[in-house]
């Protein structure tokens, strides 16, 4: 039975661990104030919808078969006619690819794609692109880039009009701070000594990430002075960086967590946090860093130099450049002043910039234009009502 809150699909490849999975996750929990929300998952439904399922959102999981599956479009359609959906919001290009071609067969819900990040390297097809131009993009209504940077690969590699794309950055909810007691207690549990420097990262140890370079860089660094780090994160790179680190002589100098679900406080005994990826969308453990006032070093990738204010809040250095990591990492090793400088901007510009309900704000008034309703002011009340 219809209510009278707009419904909302959310499309997605599946809910298991990773930042677009977690961003959409969170999305979801925060419009059930003003919306009827599910989710459909084109694999699996992954340990996040499961838990999902059990706060009450519907989560569906249509297992695609390799190839394009066509009878995805179908099971789509039905799921959105079942719920009589009025938007449906996908993520990435998959998602979008069979949200899309749904639409032929139930044209009421309007379609919003929103692009999260690209795959590392990327080639042209030019079919692809006149098939997206021409046949995908008249079925979306909006389309959504995280950064800059990845509306001008939409625009590339996907042939999709650029004035049809805008960007709306990612936001997160600040994470809690650790006291400085426990920030003493935890780098004594990990061995590590107060006045030693730290350089973190976070994230999926993916190819994409390329966390070789950090390694490398480390190296450098160690030349001149002692420094530690600390890799939070687990995935199918891990064994072959846990060799590279021994190769390179970093056994004692390197600890990898594995996954940890306290990876945001963990991360706060580090004293710069690293990226050093080959391709980023807008990193939400970056802005997780950044709101715990740490400063950063990122590659020059992806959204990362629209996120990072190069020599105010972190230093921006070339993709795959082990001297450039290496020199920054050293020049916030060697000033502890400048770090801690860099540090507190750093979090000033996640106030201003990317927070969680700045990110929400902007999708609702966009939802809302595209269902050609007036906004609603949410009354965060126990009963949920909205007042237009």
């Amino acid at each position: 039975m219809k209510t009278t809150k707009p419904t909302i699909c959310h499309v997605v490849l599946s809910l298991g661990v990773g930042g677009t999975e977690r961003l959409v996750c969170a999305m979801c929990r925060y419009l059930r104030r003003n919306f009827q929300v599910l989710v459909c998952c084109l694999d699996e439904p992954g340990i996040w919808g499961r838990e999902l399922r059990k706060e009450g959102i519907p989560v569906y999981a249509l297992y695609r078969s390799p190839g394009i599956d066509l009878s995805v479009i179908f099971a789509l359609d039905q799921i959105l006619k079942d719920h009589e959906v009025d938007l449906i919001h996908a993520h990435q290009y998959s998602p979008f690819f069979y949200a899309a071609l749904s639409r032929l067969f139930f044209p009421k819900a309007r379609l919003l794609f929103m692009e999260h990040g690209r795959h590392w390297p990327e080639t042209k097809k030019p079919l692809k692109n006149i098939f997206n131009r021409l046949f995908l993009q008249p079925l979306t209504q909006e389309i959504v880039a995280v950064s800059k940077e990845v509306r001008e690969r939409l625009r590339v590699y996907e042939g999709l009009s650029k004035g049809r794309i805008r960007v709306i950055y990612n936001g997160i909810n600040p994470p809690l701070r650790i006291s400085a007691e426990e920030r003493t207690a935890l780098r004594r549990y990990w061995g590590i000594d107060h006045s030693t420097f730290v350089a973190v990262t976070v994230g999926r140890l993916d190819p994409i990430k390329n966390i070789p370079l950090f390694l490398k860089a480390l190296v450098l660094v160690r030349q001149k002075i002692p420094i530690r780090a600390l890799i939070i994160g687990d995935g199918p790179e891990r064994n072959y960086l846990e060799r590279l680190a021994v190769h390179l002589g970093l056994e004692k100098a390197v600890t990898f967590t594995g996954y940890r679900k306290d990876a945001t406080r963990l991360m706060q005994i580090g004293d710069v946090f690293v990226l050093s990826s080959f391709s980023e969308g807008t990193s939400l453990a970056l802005l997780e860093a950044m709101a715990c006032g740490l400063p950063s070093v990122v590659t020059e990738v992806g959204g990362n130099p629209e996120v990072v204010a190069d020599g105010q809040t972190g230093f921006v250095v070339a993709s795959d450049d082990p001297v450039q990591m290496a020199a920054a990492l050293y020049v916030l090793a060697e000033n502890p002043f400048l770090a801690q400088k860099m540090g507190e901007a750093a979090r000033h510009r996640f106030e201003q910039k990317f927070t969680f309900e700045k990110m929400m704000q902007a999708y609702q008034e966009l939802y809302y234009q595209m269902l050609g309703q007036s906004p609603c002011v949410c009354l965060r009340l126990e009963d949920q009502q909205c007042v237009v």
